[in-house]
């Protein structure tokens, strides 16, 4: 797999994301943080869920960031977390988790 181009950007690019997602899950036991690996852009991790926030590109063209379980041991809790971020990005925002409605 070849180095992602864009890496040094993710902080200008996904910002608002960023801050959107600190903002939603402020209160809880878990930190937010930009991440070291190529195609991440940060990482949310609390005792039992890690969720991973990448970006995606669309069929046409644009970028959003998705959200996904990276292994996390109580499934039901990623799944509420997953869906509150999705809500709380609005029309304006996408925090789309693959297969989620």
């Amino acid at each position: 797999m070849t180095p992602d181009a864009n890496k040094q950007r993710y902080r200008k690019l996904y910002r608002e994301e960023f801050d959107l997602a600190a903002r939603t899950l402020v209160g809880r036991n878990g930190a937010l943080d930009w991440s070291t690996s190529d195609y991440i852009a940060f990482v949310w991790t609390e005792p039992t869920v890690c969720l991973v926030f990448y970006p995606h590109k669309t069929s046409a063209g644009n970028y959003h960031i998705r959200v996904r379980d990276q292994s996390s041991y109580d499934k039901v809790l990623a799944l509420k977390l997953m869906t509150l971020l999705d809500k709380a990005a609005g029309y304006n925002r996408t925090f789309t988790s693959k297969g989620m409605a």
